[in-house]
């Protein structure tokens, strides 16, 4: 065990040691660092009532909204809170030529309830302002009401399986039957923030480990690796686990920075409140601060997935360079891959396990499950166990392919 080390510890200086990693892992580090105070970095323009351009700072501007979603923590989203919304959002004029979030009387009475608009307006399906400013208490009281009807008619309409049905209706049994409104600023940056983190990990990744196995045949080194006691079997693991311990710490210390930033700027609450406030889209009874860190493990799973991978093209291809290109498609080709919603849900599923898609919050909360011989797995669930197997599969072929590699 303690030759195993050794080797392990030789691989990590080799990995780090290089000029490209040092580069790669400081870039990265940096641009993670600044990336969350970046998006409050400079000014917002709105036009006054004399068609004025007026500059106010982005930090200055998000502290307002956080102020205003604090002031509202806490209250149950009723009637009574949306009649409060409507009557703030009457005082917002339609009929000039600015937009109605430029003008003074949006801006000192009706954006504070923003949010609670939002919300309302998905669950009542409003065309806009005009309509949710006609919304009528009547209606407002059946908000809960007709919340419940849209879940229930989404689940008797979907083409889903009995099982995935069931499931559904399950989850929809377990949410709360009233919805308490809650900031969370913080935790909607987090995941907003983090699928950029988990691609520019696993860019990074991919430049680090392009060299793993296949600078060892560019250099010729690879024949006398393979020609020693443990170049077949202690050397080939320790490389190995040298590349999953580098990517595992990359991606940790990397949502470690993106969480502690957002959470200093945005605030650290909303952890217990509903998913559902972040989007209708989410079906599951969970609260925010646990699909934040299922979603963490989600993306943790698709990085090591991703050098996997690249460890196991490293060991396939001669030349690193070839590694990174291929990488490269498979992290950004996925991007521009639009299934749509009406294709089969096995489709739809299949698509969520591309690594690119594994990264985003919107994949470890899909609507969809998976669904396994009866047994309904939410995709926060299935996607560490699909890229702990697919991870295997790699890392078996990553050793049989150096271990076979003919010496020239």
């Amino acid at each position: 065990m303690n030759l195993f080390f050794d080797l392990a510890s030789y691989e990590f200086k080799k990995i780090l040691c290089r000029k490209r990693t040092v580069i790669v892992l400081t870039l990265v580090v940096l641009i993670g660092a600044l990336s969350v105070f970046g998006t409050i970095i400079g000014n917002y323009y709105y036009t006054d009532e004399n068609g004025n351009d007026i500059a106010v700072s982005r930090y200055d501007e998000e502290m307002i909204d956080r102020r205003y979603g604090e002031e509202l923590s806490g209250r149950v989203i009723d009637a009574d809170l949306i009649m409060e919304a409507v009557e703030a959002y009457k005082q917002v004029p339609l009929n000039g030529d600015r937009h109605y979030s430029d003008t003074e009387e949006y801006r000192n009475n009706a954006r504070k309830y923003s949010a609670i608009y939002g919300i309302v307006r998905r669950t009542f399906d409003l065309n806009g302002v005009e309509d949710f400013q006609k919304l009528t208490r009547e209606q407002a009281e059946q908000f809960d009401r007709v919340r419940r009807e849209n879940r229930e008619y989404v689940i008797e309409n979907s083409k889903i399986s009995k099982n995935m049905r069931t499931y559904w209706q399950k989850c929809l049994d377990e949410s709360p039957e009233t919805l308490t409104y809650e900031e969370s600023g913080g935790y909607y940056r987090f995941v907003t923030i983090m699928y950029t983190t988990a691609m520019m990990a696993g860019a990074a990744i991919a430049i680090i480990l392009s060299g793993i196995f296949s600078e060892e045949y560019t250099s010729g080194a690879d024949c006398l690796i393979l020609s020693s006691k443990h170049g077949k079997g202690l050397v080939i693991g320790a490389k190995l686990f040298a590349a999953f311990v580098i990517s595992a710490v990359l991606i940790i210390l990397l949502t470690a920075i993106n969480y502690a930033e957002t959470m200093i700027v945005w605030g650290t609450g909303g952890a217990d409140a509903q998913l559902v406030l972040m989007g209708n889209i989410f079906p599951y009874a969970i609260t925010i601060g646990q699909s934040a860190l299922l979603y963490s493990m989600c993306a943790l799973a698709a990085c090591l997935l991703f050098a996997a991978i690249t460890a196991m093209l490293s060991a396939m291809l001669k030349a690193p360079f070839n590694t990174i290109v291929i990488m490269a498609i498979l992290l950004i080709a996925p991007m521009f891959i639009n299934v749509p919603n009406e294709a089969p849900v096995w489709v739809l599923t299949l698509n969520n396990l591309l690594p690119t898609n594994m990264m985003a919050f919107w994949g470890a909360m899909y609507s969809y499950q998976y669904e396994i011989f009866g047994l309904i797995i939410p995709p926060y669930v299935f996607i560490p166990i699909f890229a702990a197997v697919a991870s295997c599969v790699c890392v078996y072929f990553s050793y049989r392919a150096f271990k076979k590699h003919q010496i020239s």
